[in-house]
């Protein structure tokens, strides 16, 4: 006659299986939330490569005529005043007033450069994805807020598995995930105590780990992935830019007269 075993808790299964299925999904969160801070670059890329050229020519202009309205403003002044102007100081003048946006301005140029120079280095969209899937598969397995009684030799794991994925190191992941593929699953919950904490405790950083790759996908550079991925609406911006920077090069053009008359009265 076989021995009466205790009969689980009617609950046990339920809450065992939600609970697995919610670390699945932090951790499918936390790759995500990865995968989003690494896409910066290219972002920034796209963006430079869409706007840069636009951008930093419009505040060339900007910067020229605001340049030539203080000219015209000083060389009024004296004028006014019934003084002799002397062009050496006011060019230092200007060159003082202005150095400091032109540098911002310069800085900009060779950002937009180096970030536009970004998707020269792309992996193909296939070594991509299978980047971010081997990724995903082990922080289900191996990040510490998952496993918090990790011992030593799953933390260089994970350790290993961040230098690789930074590294686009595929062939790094495939191999950890080879190593930990048959790795037992820790058991958290002894009793259904524990377990509904447990649960509680993970639902809650689900909750918290959600609301901030929310706000980070709301957040520059993510926020314009939606003008970036939508063709009409890029045209749409950068005929804008387009249109300012022929408005800008009229008042330019119409200051850069209007100085050249105060120079040149005759």
């Amino acid at each position: 006659m076989s021995a009466n075993l205790p009969l689980p808790h009617p609950e046990w299964s339920r809450l065992s299986e939600k609970y697995h299925a919610l670390v699945s999904q932090i951790a499918a969160v936390i790759a995500d939330t990865h995968v989003l801070a690494d896409s910066v670059p290219v972002i920034l890329g796209r963006y430079a490569a869409a706007f840069g050229d636009r951008l930093v020519r419009l505040q060339a202009l900007e910067i020229e005529a605001a340049r030539c309205k203080r000219e015209i403003e000083l060389l009024q002044s004296a004028i006014n005043q019934g003084a002799q102007w002397d062009y050496d100081s006011i060019h230092q003048i200007l060159e003082r007033e202005f150095c400091e946006c032109q540098e911002k301005l310069n800085q900009e140029s060779r950002n937009f450069q180096e970030q536009q120079g970004i998707l020269q280095h792309l992996l193909d969209p296939q070594t991509t994805r299978a980047l971010r899937d081997q990724f995903r598969v082990l922080a289900r397995r191996l990040h510490p807020d998952l496993h918090p009684l990790q011992t030593d030799a799953q933390e260089e794991l994970w350790h290993r598995v961040m230098a690789a994925y930074h590294a686009q190191d595929l062939s790094e992941l495939d191999a950890i995930e080879v190593i930990t593929r048959d790795a037992p699953q820790e058991n958290l919950a002894v009793n259904m105590e524990s377990l509904t904490e447990s649960l509680q405790r993970m639902e809650a950083k689900w909750q918290t780990l959600l609301e901030n790759l929310s706000k980070r996908r709301k957040s520059w550079p993510h926020d314009q992935l939606p003008l970036l991925d939508d063709p009409a609406a890029l045209s749409i911006k950068q005929k804008e830019l387009d249109d300012r920077i022929d408005a800008c090069t009229v008042i330019r053009d119409q200051r850069r007269a209007h100085l050249n008359q105060i120079l040149d009265p005759q």
